[in-house]
């Protein structure tokens, strides 16, 4: 029974992301007098279609909660669309219209996010974020063990391929040793006004499943404020979490911290935590909130068949004033999506190393 819940959680919260993910490219491609043949949440075999009267789209649901996608007259592989006008295509409108159907996704993506934090810190208040301040040093772990003492401030950490973070709060520092794994970090903080410079490598921990230095923070305060520090406060909080993401994609590139990346699997386990909390709302809401976020960044990488590498290529067709070659724009297309299968493979990969 908890797996059918857990299965139709992770279900759900797919399908609001990925709803209103592809919500936004309807609705611009719409806007712009572009013939949408379909809009589908989820993949494979159909298991619900609907086609109001008077409307040219077939709204439907199909059996794997993973993507979905708006049909448009123009896209490539798209078939059956021939007879459409070529001004009704997603190539016969302006090139600027072009860029923001392939943007309002990742737009609506953002907006979600935005509501549901704005909801849930007007709710239950705002957390203050502790300061990158030691609370408590774990005994026998590797912070004690090189010699961080409470009330240590963390000023600048070093790590192993030159990347320094200075962070602003603790969980800014607690990323960093989470993605550098057990690489010996180079630690500058402030102790009794004066700084100290101390090496200390993370161990892995069993029990958070994680890289550990053994610190612990102070609590983070919760206040209540009002509806424009709220708007401000949220604002602020998704564009730290844009950047935390960007940080880890670029330590990726680079071969860092790839044993830290989950694809479906970890989400699943993520969103099953849902039905183990009793159905926290506030928690299944910042499940979505944190995954729309991400799915936002995702999609904006510059690799052909994601929303940011095609609009890449709309922008070099701005800028060289002629459209891309047919055969070149779909074997870019089809390396995009053998580069995609191979993220997908791979992330699966860790997926099942971890289980």
């Amino acid at each position: 029974m908890d797996v059918i819940l857990n299965i139709l959680v992770f279900a759900l919260v797919m399908g609001i992301i990925v709803f209103i993910h592809e919500l936004g490219h309807l609705l611009a491609a719409k806007a712009f007098g572009v013939y949408c043949r379909e809009f589908s949440i989820g993949m494979g075999p159909k298991i619900f279609q609907y086609q109001p009267k008077d409307s040219e789209t077939t709204y439907s649901i199909r059996a794997l909660p993973i993507g979905g996608f708006v049909a448009m007259a123009g896209e490539p592989g798209e078939e059956g669309m021939e007879s459409v006008p070529v001004e009704r295509t997603i190539k016969g409108i302006a090139r600027y219209k072009q860029l923001v159907v392939l943007l309002a996704g990742v737009f609506m993506n953002l907006v979600l996010a935005f509501v549901v934090f704005a909801g849930i810190f007007s709710y239950a208040g705002v957390v203050r974020e502790p300061e990158p301040i030691v609370a408590a040093v774990v005994e026998g772990l590797p912070a004690d063990q090189a010699g961080l003492m409470k009330d240590d401030r963390i000023l600048k950490m070093t790590f192993v391929d030159g990347t320094v973070i200075e962070p602003e709060t603790f969980s800014d520092a607690s990323l960093g040793i989470v993605t550098f794994e057990d690489t010996p970090i180079e630690l500058e903080v402030l102790r009794d006004g004066t700084i100290v410079n101390l090496t200390v490598t993370p161990v892995f921990n069993t029990e958070s499943d994680t890289f550990v230095l053994g610190i612990q923070s102070y609590t983070g305060a919760l206040e209540k404020v009002g509806i424009f520090e709220t708007a401000s406060y949220t604002a602020q909080y998704i564009i730290k979490t844009v950047g935390q993401i960007v940080m880890v994609l670029r330590l990726l590139v680079r071969g860092i911290g790839l044993n830290n990346v989950g694809g479906p699997v970890a989400i699943y386990q993520i969103t099953s935590e849902v039905t183990t909390s009793g159905f926290d709302m506030l928690y299944f809401w910042n499940i979505i909130g944190s995954l729309s976020i991400s799915l936002a960044v995702m999609n904006l990488l510059p690799i052909p068949v994601l929303d940011g590498g095609r609009a890449l290529l709309v922008m070099v067709e701005m800028i060289i004033r002629r459209p891309i070659p047919k055969k070149f724009e779909n074997t870019v297309m089809i390396i995009g999506f053998v580069l995609i299968l191979a993220m997908m493979i791979f992330f699966l990969f860790n997926d099942f190393k971890r289980l």
